[in-house]
């Protein structure tokens, strides 16, 4: 993992492997963190190798007041296009679609949002109920009605009683306080890194199923084979004797083994 920072604008790009075209997403705020960037690139990484693919997680992030925003956009585009290095980017926090041309990559959060539910029901084929923390849900919603599964709205979606809790209002927002109200058989991230370490564990020890977020998130990657993929990925994992997140790091780890020099320090949980 390396940081390579920009010499025109306050922005940095955390690159997990050199020397591969990488693909991940791009923030904008007042101040982002690299320690952030590096684990959101991490979890890029582990998603391309679940998929086979030989290329780099990486995160963007721009750190610029509100008024400054364009010109810090530009300035990033303009860098970061000259670099040669392939790198494509998802429009994340305080980025919107079509600000970053020509470095922005192709995904749509319908996609997203059909890997996440395809996810779900592979876990939990007798799910009939769903609750999220998300604000606009409507995507979400819709995917679900698909499968005739219902979208519970409710105030309080950590302890409110469903088959399925979909997570992705904010990373880490899932913390092991919470897990002893969570009445769901399975927890589906849709945002990446949504549950913390100490959460995972607790959900362990309730028999709740967490799915690995780097897979759940990565129907943008799967773009039109994300049927046909997200499926197999999911019953690979499911049934691992130490998890579904851990069986999908072990898979990760597998596949960048037979390319890497020697496998990254730290996993994405």
């Amino acid at each position: 993992m390396f940081i390579r920072k920009l010499s025109d604008v306050s922005a940095f790009v955390a690159v997990d492997f050199p020397d591969v075209v990488g693909k991940g997403n791009i923030r904008l705020a007042k101040k982002i963190l690299q320690g952030g960037a590096k684990d959101l690139a991490r979890s890029f990484s582990y998603s391309l190798a679940c998929l086979g693919l030989q290329e780099t997680g990486i995160s963007a992030g721009i750190s610029s007041p509100p008024e400054n925003r364009k010109e810090a956009l530009e300035g990033f585009v303009t860098e970061v296009t000259g670099w040669e290095s392939g790198y494509t980017f998802q429009a994340s926090k305080g980025v919107s679609k079509g600000e970053i041309d020509g470095l922005e990559d192709d995904s749509n959060d319908e996609t997203l949002f059909l890997g996440a539910v395809l996810a779900a029901k592979t876990a939990c084929p007798e799910a009939r109920t769903a609750v999220t923390d998300i604000e606009d849900s409507s995507l979400l919603e819709a995917e679900l009605k698909k499968v005739n599964v219902d979208l519970v709205v409710s105030e309080s979606p950590f302890t409110a009683e469903a088959d399925l809790l979909f997570v992705g209002k904010a990373m880490r927002v899932l913390e092991h306080e919470m897990v002893p109200n969570i009445q769901a058989k399975v927890v589906v991230p849709t945002t990446r890194l949504a549950v913390t370490t100490r959460g995972l564990a607790h959900c362990v020890a309730k028999e709740i199923v967490v799915l690995p977020d780097f897979i759940t998130a990565a129907g943008h990657f799967m773009g039109g084979d994300v049927v046909s993929l997200m499926e197999p990925l999911v019953k690979e994992t499911l049934d691992h004797p130490e998890g579904p997140v851990l069986g999908a790091c072990y898979k990760a780890e597998s596949f960048l083994s037979t390319w890497c020099p020697e496998l990254p320090f730290g996993r994405p949980i």
